[in-house]
């Protein structure tokens, strides 16, 4: 809802934005960020959408960043405009600004009378009779992005709607993740793992056509459809609740009307093959992304981490090198093996090559060596 951002101003001071109002305020608007930012995008709308309650800008480098001597070059300046030359590019009355790689928001008043060029005197009169005092605002934000990669995923990520959301429904589907930051590989509780950020090259490998896309979609059926293309939708393991997916709030209609659609067209759900499919499209990912050979790697270290400490403790030791309750003998035996041989890290890779033996081998060497054995 736009003006969620601004609780100092009366309720009903942001009405929705009816979309012939909504299309001329973005190509007002769009030329004064233009000469602000090189980069300045608005998502692409829910072909569908009936109104908006705000309009956001995905905007990125700063046009005076690249004038200014680098000494004079800070992180903000690199990043954002000033705020205030937003606020009056926009011709903003009230704004909530946020430093850095976030999103600024910006009250615009209404005009009165703004709307008739739309043909939209009627709504703009019932929303200014609403307000006590008959002001009206627009919500403006401005996203701004750390760089041009980053600018690219956002647009895309939020283009078309809550489609962004929808594509990450089916990735949830099969045990991966899909966001802004792109393709991710969940392995809890290990580290979360980024296996692409570019999202023409996660559509390969998930099925869907750039190219259509691209193309633009008329209707959300257009684009419920162009989604189940996808090689890995599956009408009998397709979810659209449970664990793993997470709960949408109602006002996203657009991901509402999908939930409704491709539960028309699924079929009862086998847990142990939804399963079994994660792990296949799981690795499948990983193979496509190189990301195989790591992802073994660290769980085979993590596997033996757990194994060392219970082979390599004071306990064990104790019991190898017989020496009861001198607890600060098997000390001394321990700190010797570490030095000697690089530390945890060091044991780990005699365990990882040698087993067992290989540690009791060095801790028998050690044990001898430390004079505590006679």
């Amino acid at each position: 809802m736009g003006g969620s951002a601004f609780n100092s101003l009366p309720s009903g001071s942001f009405p929705r934005i009816p979309p012939p109002v909504y299309k001329d305020l973005k190509a007002r608007l769009s030329p004064a960020l233009d000469r602000l930012y090189e980069y300045v995008a608005v998502p692409i709308e829910d072909p569908e959408k009936t109104d908006h309650g705000d309009l956001d800008f995905i905007v990125c480098t700063p046009r005076n960043a690249r004038n200014l001597p680098e000494t004079e070059t800070d992180t903000d300046t690199a990043v954002n405009v000033p705020h205030n030359q937003v606020q009056v590019a926009l011709g903003a009355i009230h704004s909530i600004v946020e430093d850095g790689a976030r999103t600024s928001n910006f009250a615009v008043l209404v005009e009165r009378g703004a709307w008739s060029s739309s043909g939209c005197s009627e709504e703009e009169e019932r929303a200014r009779e609403a307000v006590e005092s008959g002001e009206i605002f627009y919500q403006v934000d401005v996203h701004v992005c750390a760089d041009k990669d980053d600018w690219d995923r956002v647009v895309y990520f939020h283009s078309y709607g809550d489609l962004g959301m929808i594509q990450g429904l089916v990735t949830r589907n099969v045990g991966l993740v899909l966001g802004v930051n792109g393709l991710k590989y969940p392995n809890p509780p290990h580290p979360t793992l980024i296996l692409n950020q570019d999202f023409d090259r996660i559509s390969i490998f998930f099925g869907w056509s750039s190219e259509r896309r691209n193309a633009g979609f008329t209707s959300r059926q257009q684009i419920f459809e162009w989604v189940i293309e996808s090689r890995f939708f599956d009408p009998k393991s397709f979810r659209t609740s449970g664990q793993g997916i997470s709960r949408v709030k109602a006002q996203r209609t657009m991901y509402s009307d999908f939930v409704v659609w491709v539960n028309a067209r699924s079929e009862s759900t086998d847990m142990e093959e939804v399963k079994h499919r994660q792990e296949r499209v799981r690795k499948e990912a990983l193979i496509e992304f190189g990301r195989l050979e790591e992802v073994e790697n660290y769980m085979r270290e993590f596997e033996a981490r757990k194994i060392l400490k219970t082979t390599f403790n004071g306990s064990v030791v104790k019991g190898w090198t017989e020496l009861g309750n001198n607890w600060r003998g098997v000390k001394v035996v321990m700190d010797m093996v570490r030095e000697r041989h690089g530390g945890e890290e060091g044991l780990l890779q005699i365990y990882l090559l040698e087993g067992e033996e290989g540690l009791k081998e060095r801790v028998m060497k050690a044990f001898q060596e430390s004079g505590l054995s006679s």
